[in-house]
């Protein structure tokens, strides 16, 4: 079950890339690969992977401390004991968080549709 990972239907946060985990191409394909990879579970299951702290604050502040809003749950391994957590609302768009054990970053949100652009008249 995967939207796309046409660019017009991501965007990397702007924390992941100022801080680095994001900023390289090399990056951004591991984490649209493991994407592709990941696991994904029905959200009233509770899996392990959301318990630690980091990633429940992060997880409280995408959805707005609304846990109904969230629809599927994944999970994808990555080097370094490193794990991408992708989360599905119920619109269909998915974000992405990064769990480094003690800390985890909101990388990336996909969208299932592209993002609307606004078209401004020209006055001559």
């Amino acid at each position: 079950m995967t939207i796309t990972t046409d660019p017009e239907h991501l965007i990397w946060t702007p924390l992941g890339v100022r801080m680095g985990f994001t900023s390289e191409r090399q990056q951004r394909e591991e984490l649209l690969a493991a994407i592709e990879y990941m696991s994904w579970t029905y959200a009233p299951a509770h899996p392990t992977y959301l318990d630690g702290a980091a990633v429940k604050a992060i997880v409280a502040a995408i959805f707005h401390r609304r846990r109904d809003l969230i629809e599927l749950v994944g999970v994808a391994q990555l080097n370094g004991g490193r794990q991408l957590i992708g989360l599905q609302d119920t619109r269909g768009g998915r974000s992405y968080v990064l769990d480094l054990d003690a800390e985890a970053i909101h990388v990336l949100v996909e969208l299932p549709h592209p993002p609307a652009t606004t078209h401004q008249s020209r006055v001559a």
